[in-house]
């Protein structure tokens, strides 16, 4: 009986984290998922999913991801790693004096959660796909990863509220580590992609969705199902000769 591949999400237990699980246990993957919100946590156990095994981990935390990966070493090798983790930079309000910055503590909050755990993530997990020369990471960016914010849908379907500089940064930000680890891990046979969706419908504001919906060629946000069949090629050997790529699947928001 060949032996299940193991896939290890981090933010596993948010909205697309949790439809990600979801769809890599129906593909017969053993997976694990890695997040730090414990009532989420909850609710995704109380489904019961079996071969599903969680964790609760602070990813932006060295020694922690470091425990995290010694515990999971004695049970599994991880063949794919999905760095999903991200602290949901929602529109926010420019205050009375015109602020439009978020503060230096969420900056580092928000970049921590992203970047930051992204590449500790792949320091641990990474360098042992390295050492059994087989694996693929697959980073979670955004359309914001090649364009910049339309800060005027923003503004009109939230009124006056604008899309923080910090999610730009991390999805930029972003590209530039999956090119690098694409680059440093080619030679030991380990992929590194980023899969770019555009909006995924979730609970944004109707006048919000509609404007989204009007800048977008397929007429529609996305669904996180609209991610799945990339999600699985690249998980897979189909995608051997592919790495450094930032694929995006946003209906064709991005070429107008």
């Amino acid at each position: 009986m060949m032996k299940k591949k193991v896939c290890l999400i981090t933010g596993g237990a948010g909205f697309l984290g949790t439809n990600f699980c979801k769809f890599f246990l129906k593909k017969n993957f053993t997976v694990i998922c890695v997040d730090n919100n414990k009532n989420n946590l909850k609710k995704l156990n109380s489904q019961n999913l079996q071969g599903l095994i969680t964790y609760k981990c602070d990813i932006s935390n060295n020694n922690k991801v470091e425990s995290l990966y010694k515990k999971i070493k004695r049970s599994y090798f991880i063949d794919v790693l999905i760095n999903n983790a991200a602290i949901d930079a929602v529109p926010f309000k420019k205050n009375e004096i015109g602020q439009k910055f978020p503060s230096v503590q969420m900056w580092d909050k928000e970049l921590d959660a992203s970047l930051k755990g992204a590449f500790l993530m792949i320091k641990f997990f990474g360098e042992e796909m390295a050492k059994r020369q087989k694996g693929s990471i697959i980073n979670i960016g955004s359309d914001l990863s090649v364009i910049a914010p339309n800060q005027k849908i923003y503004k009109s379907g939230y009124r006056n509220y604008i899309k923080p500089v910090t999610y730009s940064v991390i999805k930029h930000g972003m590209v530039g580590l999956t090119k690098y680890f694409a680059s440093l891990y080619g030679e030991k046979k380990v992929r590194v992609n980023m899969v770019s969706p555009g909006p995924v419908k979730n609970k944004q504001k109707k006048k919000l969705l509609k404007q989204i919906e009007n800048m977008t060629p397929h007429g529609r946000l996305g669904n996180p199902d609209d991610l799945y069949g990339l999600l699985f090629f690249l998980a897979s050997d189909n995608s051997l000769y592919i790495t450094g790529q930032n694929i995006l699947a946003d209906g064709g928001k991005t070429i107008i």
